[in-house]
This record gives C-alpha cells, sequence and structure tokens, in this order.
C-alpha cells in the first residue's frame, strides 16, 4: 500500500521550524552547500532524514541571504527527494516548493483533505 510523502514532510517540517524532533526520525545529517552568486550570498542546505521506517528523505532549502519585507512571503526553494525506499511505497516520490507559504499551504490542505495521511 503506498504511503503520502506529506506524513514525512510534515515530520521535516516540524524540525526545521520547531526544532520538534518528530519519534518517526531516527538521524538526520546537515549540510551547509551554500555559496556566493554575483555578491549574493546563497544560503543553501541539504538534510538526509532517516526515519523508522528505513525511508530516507532528502530536503534542501536554498534561499538568497538579503533582507525581505516582513509582509512579503520571500522566495525559496524547498525540495524533498526520496533517497531510499527500498520497497518504493512513497507517492510522490519527490515535492517541491517555491517558498515556505506554498509549503505550509499543502501541508494544511493535505491535513484537512486527507485524514489518513495523519494516521499512518
Amino acid at each position: 500500500m503506498p504511503l503520502s510523502l506529506f506524513r514525512y514532510i510534515a515530520a521535516i517540517d516540524q524540525h526545521q521550524q520547531n526544532g520538534v524532533i518528530d519519534a518517526s526520525i531516527r538521524d538526520w545529517k546537515s549540510t551547509d552547500c551554500s555559496y556566493c552568486d554575483d555578491e549574493i550570498n546563497v544560503i543553501r542546505y541539504e538534510i538526509e532524514y532517516v526515519f523508522d521506517t528505513k525511508i530516507q528523505i532528502m530536503y534542501t532549502i536554498e534561499y538568497d541571504d538579503c533582507v525581505n519585507d516582513v509582509n512579503i512571503c520571500p522566495e525559496c526553494w524547498i525540495h524533498y527527494q526520496v533517497t531510499v525506499d527500498s520497497l518504493q511505497t512513497i507517492k510522490p516520490a519527490k515535492k517541491s516548493f517555491y517558498n515556505r507559504c506554498q509549503q505550509q499551504y499543502w501541508l494544511k490542505t493535505m491535513a484537512m483533505n486527507r485524514s489518513d495521511n495523519i494516521d499512518h
């Protein structure tokens, strides 16, 4: 039976936003891949998460290190990619967002529309 990528993204989001470590997260390894592009510092992190189901997901976030208007959701690139899933049970295998607001909207919509996303 396929499992939704939603539950894994929700667990990773809780860890990233609040420092809360979901019981399903067994380990994670963070790599700072930041760089400078035309005098703009680009912040980029890749974090490999390992879950109790032996599923591994690469979380990548990239954004420009600049001052943003507090009333605007700044652009950033957020990507989730299933890297280890021996039974290929996670669907979809990847998901991307262009800012945190879009990601939060997707998480709320998924939580409301599919109660089975939380129970699995």
